[in-house]
C-alpha cells in the first residue's frame, strides 16, 4: 500500500491507466462495443482526476497517522473502482454486450461524493 503522496499518485495512475489500456485493446478488435467501452474509459479518466485531487484534499500533518489513513482509504477506493470497471469490461468481452442491469446507475460514480 502506498505510504506517501508520490507513491499514491503513481498507484492511482497505474491502476486506472491499466483499465484504460485494457479497454483500448478490446476496442481495437471489437469496435462494435465502442459505446460501452468508451463509457468505461471516460469513467476511469474521471476517477483518476477525482482521486488525484482527493489525495491533496486534507488538513493532516505530514507523516501523521491520519494522513496515512487518508491515503489508505484512497488506495482502497481506487482498487475497488478499477476492479469494478475491469469486471464490466470482462462482461462485455464474455457476452459481447451488456445485458439489462449490468450497467451501474448513472449516479453511482464516486464523482458525486464530496471530499
Amino acid at each position: 500500500m502506498p505510504t506517501d503522496r508520490q507513491e499514491l499518485h503513481a498507484a492511482v495512475h497505474s491502476m486506472l491507466n491499466d483499465v484504460v489500456e485494457q479497454c483500448f485493446q478490446h476496442l481495437m478488435h471489437h469496435p462494435q462495443h465502442s459505446d460501452h467501452i468508451n463509457r468505461i474509459i471516460r469513467e476511469a479518466s474521471e476517477e483518476m482526476n477525482y482521486q488525484c485531487l482527493k489525495i491533496d484534499a486534507h488538513s493532516h500533518r505530514s507523516n501523521s497517522k491520519l494522513l496515512q489513513e487518508h491515503y489508505a482509504c484512497i488506495s482502497k477506493d481506487v482498487h475497488r473502482r478499477s476492479l469494478e470497471m475491469l469486471s464490466r469490461l470482462q462482461r462485455i468481452q464474455r457476452n459481447g454486450q451488456l445485458s439489462g442491469g449490468d450497467e451501474p446507475p448513472e449516479d453511482s460514480s464516486s464523482l458525486s461524493q464530496s471530499f
